[in-house]
């Protein structure tokens, strides 16, 4: 059966009402005062805020977004992914570790026949990995892929192997210069101390980065219009048998 309700309003008794109406008027009632409503089996008026019939209703919980699973096969494509990005960071890191300890090594016997002791090797590690991270995001943005439909092949290896020396000179005085604003040097200070703090030797490591890049870019455009270079680089190969 239907509640019915009476409502006290100016003094005077409305009704009967059903719970929804009551519930509309007393949306419009004004606030702070009771809204003073009856109901029989009450045994007196009471206000209509206290009672559980008019309670608000809370809003019903949104349902949680449904959660997207990947797929086996979007799975494997992404730790493929990450695999392939991982060696090939290894790889450059590594080939850039070679130039660089090489280097070191030959400048380390140099000052030790004045007398001077270098140990260059932790040098060598920590800029081919630093390096070896920003080859890999400019290839990620596609540094030096537009190239005219008649260059000759070795023009775009040296193209792009000069591109990438001066994205990667730029990108490490960025890097030097935040990092001695972190150890309290000014951008003039960390500026002057890079390449000897002379000019020549500054252009001698920009010539030093762009013959370790050629290589590396030669290589890599090689693999990339033949195919299998890397497996007849790689394969041991019958060189008694016949073709």
């Amino acid at each position: 059966m239907t509640e019915q309700w009476y409502c006290a309003e100016n003094g005077e008794s409305v009704g009967p009402l059903s719970t929804q109406q009551v519930a509309e008027r007393l949306g419009k009632a004004a606030k702070g005062k009771p809204y003073l409503v009856w109901s029989p089996g009450m045994s007196q008026w009471s206000d209509a805020r206290v009672l559980p019939q008019f309670a608000p209703r809370a809003p019903a919980a949104a349902a949680p977004p449904p959660q997207r699973k990947l797929s086996p096969e979007r799975r494997h494509e992404l730790v493929s992914r990450a695999r392939h990005e991982f060696i090939s960071y290894l790889a450059v890191s590594g080939y850039l570790m070679v130039w660089f300890s090489a280097v070191m090594f030959y400048k380390a016997t140099i000052l030790r026949s004045v007398g001077v002791e270098f140990a260059p090797l932790g040098f060598a590690v920590v800029k081919a990995l630093i390096l070896g991270k920003f080859i890999l995001v400019l290839e990620a943005v596609k540094l030096g892929e537009r190239r005219a439909s008649n260059e000759i092949l070795i023009w775009q290896i040296v193209k792009k192997a000069l591109l990438f020396t001066v994205a990667l000179i730029f990108l490490s005085l960025v890097e030097e210069v935040i990092m001695g604003h972190f150890h309290g040097k000014s951008a003039r200070d960390v500026l002057s101390e890079i390449g000897g703090g002379s000019i020549s030797q500054t252009v001698a490591t920009g010539i030093l980065m762009f013959l370790v890049l050629l290589p590396y870019f030669a290589f890599r455009r090689l693999a990339l219009e033949l195919g299998a270079l890397p497996e007849l680089l790689f394969t041991r190969r019958d060189l008694g048998k016949k073709q």
